[in-house]
């Protein structure tokens, strides 16, 4: 396994022809989750330009006019436009609540749950309709990326798998189908502050499964380390960044590491943009230590995934708390 600035960089191309072998993969996923819990993913597949348009809609979305943002203003099931300033973390599995909002706006895009489903009918927590802004070119490209980021959390399941040693289908029954997240975001740039908790996103975890992200090459995001410093992740042409989540780490009984990170706020009038994609289990799945971690006393008792995603969310986003619903990671 090769590294790019300390990181541990996966290539999932090995797979296709590249020498590589699924086991192999596995292994090296493996290697990054017990350690960093942040890899790059190259050789994913997406193509360059689904991801290129992608970030184009993410663009033009955030220079409309406030007015237009806010005719699609985050609904009780958290799809649509979440305001700057209105997700402020008060939550979160290893840090204390952030005294700032989040300097940051986001579009959300969640699974599709049409009116006529009946998790959607019955009111089931996060189960509702996406919004949409009134412009054909914004639904086309973020649905091609929902698309394809979707299939390929789908592809790496197998891959976890077994990477978490069991066998290869052994996650795909959990996803089925997936519960996922689009977050479009944008951070404004922001002249520095003496305020020392001031950030695009505060230091967090994320709160499921896995995370990939797209980030564009103004760079911001820092993990931090085992010694308390903190490491930037810039773009890597042509990658994503990866990261697990508390979820991931509950099943593994906190072998793979849910790394913290944070977003600092861009200056010099240099506006980012990244697009972090949750792939997340079923919300009905039920959460618990695997057998594989079992070798020591269990850290977390165990939970429904929409149980603990819907704690998360209520404490951490503002519109949840007048409404039933809502919520995501940021990067």
């Amino acid at each position: 396994m090769t590294r790019h600035l300390g990181l541990p960089v996966v290539d999932l191309g090995r797979l296709d022809g590249g020498g590589g072998s699924t086991s192999d993969i596995a292994r090296a996923i493996r290697s990054a989750c017990e350690t960093a819990g942040f890899f790059y993913l190259d050789g994913h597949g997406v193509d360059a330009r689904i991801i290129a348009d992608a970030f184009e809609a993410n663009r033009r979305f955030h220079a409309l006019p406030m007015a237009r943002k806010q005719a699609v203003a985050s609904n009780r099931w958290h799809r649509g436009y979440l305001g700057f300033g209105d997700a402020k973390l008060k939550s979160s599995a290893r840090y204390a609540p952030a005294r700032q909002a989040n300097r940051l706006e986001s579009f959300f895009v969640r699974h599709e749950v049409e009116e006529d489903d009946p998790d959607f009918r019955s009111g089931k927590p996060l189960q509702g309709p996406n919004q949409w802004p009134d412009d054909a070119f914004f639904k086309e490209a973020v649905s091609a990326y929902d698309k394809a980021l979707r299939r390929l959390g789908m592809r790496l399941l197998p891959v976890l798998s077994l990477a978490i040693g069991e066998e290869a289908g052994f996650l795909a029954r959990h996803f089925a189908p997936p519960s996922t997240a689009l977050r479009l975001n944008h951070y404004p740039p922001a002249e520095p502050t003496p305020e020392d908790d001031v950030f695009g996103s505060h230091p967090h975890t994320d709160y499921g499964f896995l995370t990939l992200l797209a980030q564009d090459a103004i760079g911001g995001l820092e993990i931090e380390t085992t010694d308390g410093s903190w490491h930037p992740v810039p773009c890597r042409e042509g990658a994503f960044v990866v990261n697990i989540g508390d979820i991931f780490a509950r099943w593994t009984n906190d072998v793979f590491n849910s790394t913290r990170h944070r977003v600092v706020t861009p200056a010099g009038g240099r506006d980012r943009y990244s697009i972090a994609y949750f792939f997340d289990p079923n919300l009905d799945t039920f959460i618990e230590c695997l057998p594989a971690f079992q070798g020591g006393e269990a850290r977390y008792q165990p939970i429904r995934f929409v149980d603990y995603f819907a704690e998360r969310l209520d404490a951490n986003y503002s519109r949840r708390d007048a409404e039933p619903d809502g919520g995501s990671d940021a990067s």
